[in-house]
């Protein structure tokens, strides 16, 4: 979460590992598993349609996981106290879209902050200070805690 803007503003941001991470899935994805049929084939000498099945048994959960989550992750979410407004920043095709505080169902407090807006759920990373975070959400809208009950 970065300091205040002026006073009433708030950003936080997905870290740049988990961007770049989301951002070059598919070749990262795919240089995976061209390393695991080489090291298969050539160093544990198995036959090269076992190292594929390997390779592909340790990707499909991968690829399930990212076709399941990847588009709820956000690069930025912005609370503007001021304006009354919450504003999504994606780094494709979506580009960036505001929405009022009023339109916000709930906010899961997790190990992500996941925005609920429309029945979309929009996920960043939960940033270190969790105890300002929550004093500063709960302005906002109805905060489910989950484990962090104590908060």
């Amino acid at each position: 979460m970065t300091d205040p803007v002026g006073k009433r503003t708030y950003t936080f941001f997905m870290p740049g590992e988990e961007r770049i991470l989301l951002q070059h899935f598919h070749p990262i994805a795919i240089a995976l598993l061209l390393i695991v049929i080489f090291f298969r084939v050539f160093f544990l000498e198995t036959a090269v349609a076992d190292a594929i099945l390997s390779g592909l048994i340790l990707v499909s959960p991968m690829y399930f996981v990212y076709l399941v989550f990847g588009k709820r992750f956000a690069d930025s979410v912005t609370l503007d106290f001021d304006a009354r407004k919450v504003r999504f920043s994606f780094s494709d095709e979506r580009g960036s879209f505001e929405r009022d505080f009023q339109q916000i169902q709930w906010i899961n407090f997790k190990f992500y902050l996941t925005f609920v807006v429309d029945n979309i759920r929009i996920m960043v990373k939960r940033p270190h200070n969790k105890k300002e975070v929550f004093r500063l959400l709960k302005k906002v809208s109805k905060v489910n805690t989950a484990i962090f009950g104590g908060l």
